[in-house]
C-alpha cells in the first residue's frame, strides 16, 4: 500500500515508517522535519489548509501532534490547533483525495475517563473525567474521525490508543528517558513516592508491529488498545535502568497526588489483529540505554520541543 506518515519524524512516527518500509509497503512523510530514512518528505503544517497532498495514498497514519500532556497544558491553544484543527485538516484532505483510510493515534490515557477499572476499548466515558487539555484534545481527534465517516461517508478510520511507549529517540521528558539522564549524570535516579506507581510500558517496536498490523482490513472502523502486556511499575523501570549504570534509586517525597490507576487491556488487538507485544522489558531498557549512550552530550540535552513549530 501507499501510506503517509504525519508526524512521521517524530519519536513513534519515524519508528512506524521504518516498520512500513520493512513490511514492503511505500511510505511518504508528512513533517515539519526531514525524515530519518530516505523517503518521499512533505514539508507541511498540519495546521494548514494541505489541499490535495493526500492524491495517491491508500492509508494516512495521523500522529502528528503535541504529544505531551504537559506541554498541551501549557500551551492550551497550541495544542488545540495542531491536534484537533490539524486532525480536521487531516480528514478533510483525506475526503478530497479519496483516501481509503485513516488511521488516528490517540492515547490510552482516555482510560482515565472511562467507566470500570478494567478497561476494554467500548467502555463508555464519563465526560465530566476528562480533566486535562490534552485528554479532551484526544477525545475530540477521535470524534472527528467517527463524525466524518458517520456524515460524509468516508474516510474510514482506525482509532490506536496508545499505551506508555518507550525506546530509541524518545523525547525528553519521558520516564524512561529521564531516569538513564540522571543515572548516567548523578548515579540516583529519584523516584516520587514509593514507586508501586504501574503504566502498561510498551516498546515502540512492538507499538509500531500493531500499527502495520492495523493496516488489515479487519481494523477498518475499529477501535484497539495497543498495550502493553502487563503492569510496569516506575520503581521496576528503574532498577532496570540502574543495571545498565553506576547508579541507586532514591525515594523522594510525592509532589502531587497520583489519580486512580486502571488496568487497560489489549485483548481486541491480540484476537483480530493476532498482535501479542513481544519485547520483554530487560531487552527493551538494554536497546534505550545503547541508544542513550550513542549520543553525544548536547543530542542528550536537546529538547524535543520543535524550535520551528510557531506557536501561534
Amino acid at each position: 500500500m501507499r501510506c503517509l506518515v504525519t508526524g512521521g519524524s517524530g519519536f513513534i512516527g519515524s519508528h512506524l515508517v521504518q516498520k512500513l518500509l520493512a513490511a514492503g509497503h511505500e511510505v511518504a512523510v508528512l513533517d515539519l522535519r526531514k525524515p530519518l530514512v530516505d523517503v518521499e518528505w512533505l514539508a507541511c503544517d498540519v495546521r494548514d489548509d494541505l489541499g490535495d497532498t493526500f492524491k495517491g495514498f491508500d492509508a494516512v497514519y495521523h500522529l502528528a501532534a503535541i504529544s505531551n500532556a504537559r506541554k498541551a497544558s501549557e500551551f492550551p491553544t497550541l495544542a488545540y490547533s495542531v491536534n484537533v484543527i490539524g486532525t480536521l485538516n487531516v480528514l478533510q484532505a483525506a475526503r478530497r483525495a479519496d483516501v481509503d483510510r485513516v488511521l488516528l493515534a490517540s492515547s490510552s490515557w482516555l482510560a482515565g475517563a472511562q467507566t470500570g477499572d478494567v478497561i476494554e476499548e467500548g467502555a463508555p466515558f464519563r465526560l465530566t473525567d476528562i480533566n486535562t487539555v490534552y485528554g479532551a484534545a484526544k477525545l475530540s481527534q477521535e470524534t472527528l474521525c467517527y463524525s466524518f465517516f458517520s456524515e460524509f461517508g468516508g474516510p474510514s478510520y482506525t482509532i490506536m490508543r496508545y499505551g506508555i511507549p518507550y525506546g530509541e529517540r524518545m523525547w525528553k521528558g519521558l520516564v524512561v528517558r529521564a531516569f538513564m539522564d540522571m543515572a548516567q549524570r548523578f548515579g540516583v535516579v529519584n523516584i516520587m513516592g514509593d514507586g508501586k506507581q504501574y503504566r502498561e510500558f510498551l516498546y515502540v517496536g512492538d507499538l509500531c508491529d500493531a500499527q502495520v498490523r492495523a493496516l488489515d482490513p479487519i481494523a477498518r472502523n475499529k477501535v484497539y488498545n495497543f498495550t502493553g502486556e502487563r503492569p510496569i511499575t516506575v520503581e521496576e523501570l528503574a532498577q532496570q535502568v540502574i543495571q545498565h549504570f553506576p547508579a541507586q534509586i532514591d525515594y523522594v517525597p510525592q509532589a502531587r497526588v497520583e489519580p486512580k490507576l486502571k488496568r487497560i487491556k489489549n485483548n481486541t488487538a491480540k484476537s483480530e489483529l493476532s498482535w501479542t507485544p513481544s519485547i520483554s522489558l530487560e531487552d527493551g531498557i538494554t536497546y534505550c540505554v545503547n541508544w542513550w549512550l550513542s549520543l553525544n552530550d548536547a543530542e542528550k540535552q536537546a529538547d524535543y520541543w520543535m524550535p520551528e513549530l510557531r506557536t501561534s
